[in-house]
C-alpha cells in the first residue's frame, strides 16, 4: 500500500504544477505592473487599487485551492463558502462606509452558519456564541459609528473624510471604530475567540477565518483609521504589549497537541507584525503590511488544508497521531515540512522578506521594541521547526490509491508553492 520514493503521481503533479505556476506568475507580473502604472480604477462605490489587488489575490488563492476538494464538500458548504468569498472580494474594493459594513458582515455570516450546522464537533454551539459575541455583536456599534461619522462628514465615502474637522467627542467615536476592527482581526486583548472557534469549526471555515476574515479587520483599520494608526491606535506602548503577548501565544502553541489550536495560536502571534508595520512605517510603505497579510493568509490556509487532509487520513487532530499519517510517502513528508516552515517564515516565503523589511524600518531608536521584535522572530521560527523534528521521528505508510488523497494534496501543493514563490511576483 505504501511507497518510499516519488512515483509517477508525484512527477505528474510536479510538472503540471510547474507549468501552472509559471503561467500564473507571468500573468500576475503583468497585472502587477499594469496596476502600479494605473494606481487605481474607480467605479461608483468600488475602487481597485493596490490594497484591493493584494487582498483579492489572497481570497482567490484560497478559493482556487478549495476547488481541488470541492467534491468532498456538501452543497450547503459550497454555497456558503462561495458567498463568503464573493462578499469578501466586494469588501476589499468598496469605499462606501455603509456598503463596506454590509459586505463585511455578509463575509462572516455564512461562516457562522457553517460553524453551527456543518461542524462535526460537540462544542460548536459554545464556539458560535464566542463568534457572535466578539464578531457579530460588535458590528452594531461599528454601524452606529459609521452612521455618525458619515453624517458629520456629509458623505459615507470614507476616502473623503477629513479628521481636521472632528471635535473631541467625534475623535472618540473614531477610536471606538478602530477598536471594533481590532476586535475582528483579532489583536490582544480581544483574541480569546479565535482559538476557541478554530477548535470547533470545520476545516474549510478555519481556512477562511485565518485566511481572509482576519484580513478584513486589517482592511477596515487601514481604510477608515490609517491617519490615527501610529499616534493613537497602534502606539509604541500598545505594539510593545502586543509583542509581549506574541511570546505567550508561541509558548501556548508549543504546548498544544491539537493541530488546529496550535495553528490558531500561531496565527494570532504572526498577525501582530502588521500592527508593528502600521506603527513604524510611512504611508508609502504600507504595502509591506498588505504583502505580509497575503503571505500570512496563504501560509495559514495551506496548513489548515494540510491538517484537513491528515484528519481525513488518521481521524485525529492530535500531533502524536498525525505524525503517523505523514511518514509513508516522501511527497507527503516534503509537503508537510514546507507547510510548517511557511508558518515559521522560512525564506524564501513572503513573510520572511516582509518581517525583515519591517524590522529594518524600526531602526534602533527604540531598543526595547527592536529587542521584542527580535525575540518574536526567533521564537516564531523555533516553534514550527521543533514540531517538524517531532513529526519526522517515526513513519507509517499513506497510499495514493484513494482519490481524495490526490485531491487534498493538489490543493495543499497549490498553496504551498505560492508560499515560496510569491516573492517573485511582489
Amino acid at each position: 500500500m505504501g511507497f518510499q520514493k516519488f512515483d509517477w503521481y508525484s512527477w505528474c503533479l510536479g510538472v503540471a504544477g510547474f507549468i501552472l505556476i509559471k503561467g500564473v506568475l507571468l500573468l500576475l507580473s503583468g497585472l502587477g505592473f499594469w496596476l502600479l502604472g494605473l494606481y487605481s480604477i474607480e467605479c461608483g462605490v468600488f475602487v481597485f487599487d493596490s490594497v484591493s489587488f493584494y487582498l483579492c489575490l489572497l481570497s482567490l488563492f484560497l478559493g482556487a485551492s478549495m476547488l481541488f476538494v470541492v467534491k468532498d464538500l456538501s452543497v450547503s458548504s459550497r454555497i456558503m463558502l462561495s458567498t463568503s468569498l464573493i462578499f469578501s472580494l466586494l469588501c476589499y474594493c468598496c469605499v462606501s462606509g455603509l456598503w463596506f459594513w454590509v459586505f463585511y458582515e455578509m463575509s462572516i455570516l455564512p461562516l457562522l452558519f457553517l460553524l453551527i450546522l456543518e461542524s462535526p464537533y460537540s462544542e460548536r454551539f459554545i464556539a458560535s456564541w464566542y463568534l457572535l459575541g466578539y464578531v457579530v455583536f460588535s458590528s452594531l456599534p461599528m454601524l452606529l459609528c459609521i452612521f455618525y461619522l458619515g453624517g458629520l462628514m456629509g458623505s459615507y465615502r470614507f476616502q473623503d473624510w477629513n479628521l481636521g474637522v472632528l471635535g473631541y467627542s467625534s475623535f472618540g467615536v473614531y477610536i471606538i471604530l478602530a477598536v471594533m476592527f481590532i476586535t475582528k482581526i483579532p489583536l490582544p486583548p480581544f483574541h480569546i475567540w479565535l482559538p476557541i472557534v478554530h477548535a470547533e469549526a470545520s476545516s474549510p471555515v478555519s481556512m477562511c477565518l485565518s485566511g481572509y476574515i482576519m484580513k478584513l479587520g486589517l482592511l477596515g483599520v487601514l481604510r477608515f483609521c490609517y491617519s490615527l494608526l501610529s499616534d493613537f491606535v497602534f502606539s509604541y506602548w500598545y505594539v510593545g504589549l502586543a509583542l509581549g503577548f506574541t511570546v505567550l501565544f508561541f509558548f501556548s502553541a508549543s504546548r498544544e497537541l491539537d493541530g488546529k489550536r496550535w495553528l490558531a495560536f500561531l496565527s494570532l502571534a504572526h498577525i501582530v507584525i502588521v500592527s508593528v508595520c502600521f506603527s513604524v512605517c510611512w504611508f508609502d510603505e504600507v504595502s509591506l503590511s498588505l504583502v505580509y497579510s497575503l503571505g500570512h493568509g496563504v501560509s495559514a490556509g495551506v496548513t489548515f488544508m494540510l491538517l484537513w487532509f491528515l484528519y481525513e487520513v488518521s481521524g485525529s487532530r492530535n500531533w502524536l497521531v498525525l505524525k503517523g499519517a505523514i511518514s509513508g510517502s516522501l511527497l507527503v513528508r516534503c509537503v508537510t515540512v514546507m507547510c510548517l516552515c511557511s508558518t515559521a517564515s522560512i525564506p524564501p516565503t513572503v513573510n520572511f522578506f516582509s518581517e525583515v523589511a519591517i524590522l529594518s524600518e524600526c531602526g534602533f531608536s527604540l531598543i526595547f521594541g527592536v529587542l521584542l521584535l527580535c525575540i518574536y522572530l526567533f521564537v516564531g521560527g523555533l516553534v514550527p521547526v521543533f514540531l517538524v523534528g517531532c513529526l519526522l521521528a517515526r513513519h507509517c505508510s499513506v497510499s495514493f490509491n484513494c482519490g481524495y488523497v490526490v485531491s487534498y494534496l493538489g490543493g495543499v501543493t497549490f498553496l504551498v508553492v505560492w508560499c515560496y514563490l510569491l516573492f517573485l511576483v511582489l
